[in-house]
């Protein structure tokens, strides 16, 4: 998923009047994805709610664009094994 902060989320976000972290998890939900945003305060909870609106397709196919493939969940220390080398901006 792209960062919140990806100058194309943020643009497209300005069109529909919304956050790019708004913008990622509609298209996160768009992609058939289950999405659980993480928030610890009342004012971002609400946000995430307000994610769930529908992009239409020229912006998918512009958030889909900038897809970098980056995992941001690598257990990979915590099993001393090196998982997913495969991926572009992996840090080994």
């Amino acid at each position: 998923m792209p960062k919140q902060d990806d100058p194309v989320l943020v643009g497209i976000g300005k069109k529909y009047n919304k956050t790019g972290a708004q913008v990622a998890l509609a298209w996160g939900v768009a992609q058939g994805h289950s999405v659980l945003p993480k928030s610890k305060t009342p004012s971002r909870i609400r946000q995430n709610l307000e994610g769930d609106f529908k992009l239409d397709a020229d912006d998918l196919k512009k958030i889909a664009g900038i897809d970098k493939k980056l995992r941001f969940n690598d257990p990979s220390g915590s099993f001393g094994y090196n998982f997913y080398m495969d991926l572009e901006g992996k840090k080994n």
